[in-house]
């Protein structure tokens, strides 16, 4: 290994991660890691308590990655198999930084779509996308990039659900050797989907959120909320001798309440505990659904926050 390498594995690898947003005990994805460039110094940043994801379709790459993070003691790296389609093998949101590093020339203009696609999927609300956009038109044009400017760049990845939140001119190692390279760091837009039960369609259910008629879906986005959707609920008589409440019940309200992030409502049943392995639930003092909208809209960072610890969540409650 050049000395370049180990000097970038050992020391500066780790600074200029943590100079573009990586921190410890975070989850990331470094897609086409190649041997770990990046994938090595990411490790040591987030610890312990962190994971890295390294995906790339070369096994043999994969492998020296391996072999390269288990001399040096890190256990915290898991490697993943791109698939043709580039599908990517991990949860929603359960990601909290997305690397692409050298990769985009690699793929059309529909394949980085589909891309874009899925790290929006996986991504936590809010976390980083970083892309160094190597061989660009600017930068050794090469291949699908080649007729592509940075600003041609920034404005793809911001049409995929993500805004763009600064430009890095930064010392960087490509190929075993430092240079000067244009980083872009992105963030998954700060939008959630919120349920609120109601029988009237005016206040929320005074009982407990799973026994109401309709939910009232809302876009809450930039600071505005919107109803998009009025869903009925599933006629499902719940089993209240069941102790921690009715599991198929809970299961068939769950799925009504597809690419929903949080339930609100005044009460919630038993079943919560089982709800917030999917949703974020925060229980509203208030009668009005536009009160309620008005109050979430004045928490919505601390209920984000909440959505992002998946299946270690807590209830939220709000009161006016």
């Amino acid at each position: 290994m050049k000395e370049n390498s180990k000097k970038w594995l050992r020391e500066d690898g780790k600074k200029f991660l943590r100079e573009i947003g990586i921190k410890e005990r975070q989850s990331v994805l470094d897609f086409g890691c190649g041997n770990g460039t990046y994938t090595i110094p990411a490790a040591r940043v987030t610890g312990k308590e962190g994971k890295v994801y390294a995906a790339d379709r070369d096994r043999n790459s994969i492998n020296e990655l391996l072999k390269t993070a288990e001399s040096k003691g890190l256990e915290n790296i898991v490697s993943l198999e791109i698939s043709e389609d580039l599908k990517i093998n991990l949860e929603n949101k359960s990601i909290d930084a997305v690397l692409l590093y050298d990769i985009l020339h690699y793929m059309d203009r529909k394949q980085r779509k589909e891309l874009y696609k899925e790290i929006c999927r996986i991504l936590k609300i809010g976390g980083i996308l970083s892309v160094y956009p190597k061989h660009n038109r600017s930068d050794q044009p090469l291949w699908n990039l080649s007729d592509m400017g940075v600003e041609d760049i920034v404005e793809e990845i911001k049409n995929s659900n993500f805004h763009f939140e600064r430009k890095y001119l930064k010392r960087l190692m490509h190929d075993g050797n430092y240079e000067d390279g244009v980083v872009l760091n992105f963030r998954k837009d700060k939008t959630l989907i919120i349920a609120f039960g109601t029988d009237n369609g005016n206040d929320l259910k005074d009982d407990h959120f799973g026994s109401a008629k309709f939910f009232h879906i809302y876009r809450f986005h930039n600071g505005k909320a919107e109803m998009i959707e009025e869903r009925e609920n599933v006629k499902i008589e719940e089993n209240e001798s069941i102790k921690g409440g009715d599991p198929k019940k809970a299961r068939a309200t769950a799925n009504s309440l597809y690419e929903v992030d949080v339930l609100a409502g005044r009460r919630f049943g038993p079943n919560i505990t089982r709800m917030l392995n999917k949703f974020a639930c925060v229980i509203v003092r208030t009668d009005s659904i536009i009160d309620a909208v008005g109050i979430i809209q004045g928490k919505i960072d601390e209920i984000i926050e909440e959505v992002n610890k998946g299946k270690n969540r807590k209830h939220i409650v709000l009161r006016p």
